[in-house]
Parts: C-alpha cells; structure tokens; sequence
C-alpha cells in the first residue's frame, strides 16, 4: 500500500431506504480503515435524494449502525434532526436540476417515455436499449424522463486507490442513463456526482455491482468540466452474497 495517497478526504453513503445489513457494514469498515492508513478525513452523506422511500426508522438506523460499528466520522450529520435541518440532499436539489440543465443546454439529453414493465420486455440483461434515443420527444412532456446519449465505443477508465485503472464498456454495461426521472427529480447519477464534486472527495470506495455507476459519473464529469472528480481514485470491492449468489440488498 506504499502507493496510496496521504490525506484528502473519502466518505460513507447509505441510503435511507431500507434497514442497513452486512454488506454495508463491510463497506463501512474499509472506507474506515482506508481512511485511517491514509490520514483522511471521513464525511458522513446520507443519499436521501428518493424522500419517498425514506423512514425515520432507517434514518436512525444509520446512526445507530455506525455506532455498533465503532466508526467516527469528521463531517457530516450527527444525528437526524442535523441531517434534515443542513446535510439532506433534498436541500441541495436546486443544484442537481442545474446539472440537468446544462447538459439539456448541451444538446446531450433526449426525452424517453419507456415504462418499466416495457424495459422488462425488451431488454433481457436490464441495458437500456435505445428504444426512444431517436424519436425526438419533447423533454418538457409529462411523464417524460431525460437520458444521455452513451455512443458505442464509450470506454472510461477509472482510476484506481490501489493497482491499475480499470477499464469499462459504458455503452454495453449500462446504456443510456436517466438523469432526470418522468417525476421531474433528478438520477443517483447527477446527485452524487455533484456531491463528491462539490464536497472535494478525493477518493471513493465502493461495491463492484458500481463499477458502471462510476464510469457514467465520470463520463458526466468530462462532459461537465467538473475536473475535481475527474481526478478521483476509486476502489470496488466484492460484495457479500447469499448461499444462492445473490448480493444482500435491503
């Protein structure tokens, strides 16, 4: 690990919409522990951006895991009432949509009216196909979501905290991205792009299953000029699956 940078700043992202489980405690404890062995500070940010599927009870059950856990953290909320009152990303919405607006303002966005169900039926490995990248439908529809185009041949290389950059196939692993849903709030994608962005993270661990995750973010970050994330280093580690091979999930 004598390549590893010293100092900067990493951070933990539950997500308040289900009870926390050993996966994610994993996730914790590396990020910890790697931000011990570097001399980083650890930021707390609970992704909250989907308020339909927040709890209190999940909210708290961050708290309280973190605390079983054994894990401090140098910014961020320390409790609930913190987290609604100054860290909630619901606060920081104004932020996204102009994220969404600048690519809009790009010529990068197209209108999809795609149902779920429909994906189900057409696309087998969960891609997104393209079924609506050329018909040219309006952004401003109702019940219309906004994706970008990811051209064929998109490849993204992802630097990495310890080895070799990984390489990844955007278009193939996840196609074109929503970066705006039909209710008119903004993607995972843009949220914590503009957070680690905006909050100067200089490294990020996180599960293989968001190896595709990364590169899309970083393909964002190009596009938006957004250098500071450009240069962050990520480390994807293994997940934690059941007896049938299936991730733990909430």
């Amino acid at each position: 690990m004598d390549d590893l940078p010293q100092g900067g700043l990493t951070r933990l992202a539950p997500t308040p919409s289900g009870f926390l489980h050993a996966g994610n405690a994993i996730n914790f404890l590396i990020t910890q522990a790697l931000a011990r062995i570097t001399g980083a500070r650890l930021v707390l940010r609970i992704d909250d951006l989907d308020a339909t599927r927040v709890r209190k009870a999940y909210v708290e059950d961050i708290f309280r895991s973190l605390e079983w856990l054994g894990i401090a953290w140098n910014e961020g909320p320390g409790s609930p009432d913190e987290l609604q009152k100054q860290w909630s990303q619901q606060l920081r919405l104004p932020r996204y949509h102009a994220i969404t607006d600048t690519l809009r303002e790009q010529g990068l966005l197209y209108g999809c009216t795609c149902s779920r169900s429909q994906l189900r039926h057409t696309s087998s490995d969960g891609r997104y196909p393209g079924t609506c990248r050329n018909k040219g439908l309006p952004l401003d529809a109702p019940q219309t979501a906004w994706r970008t185009v990811i051209a064929a041949g998109t490849h993204i290389a992802i630097p990495a905290l310890l080895g070799t950059a990984q390489e990844v196939d955007l278009a193939n692993s996840m196609g074109d991205p929503v970066l705006r849903g039909k209710d008119g709030q903004p993607s995972y994608q843009v949220a914590s792009l503009a957070d680690d962005n905006d909050g100067g993270i200089t490294f990020i661990v996180r599960g293989v299953d968001l190896l595709p995750s990364s590169a899309c973010q970083i393909h964002l970050a190009k596009q938006l000029g957004m250098e500071a994330f450009v240069r962050v280093r990520f480390l994807h580690h293994g997940l934690l699956v059941d007896s049938e091979g299936r991730k733990l999930s909430k």
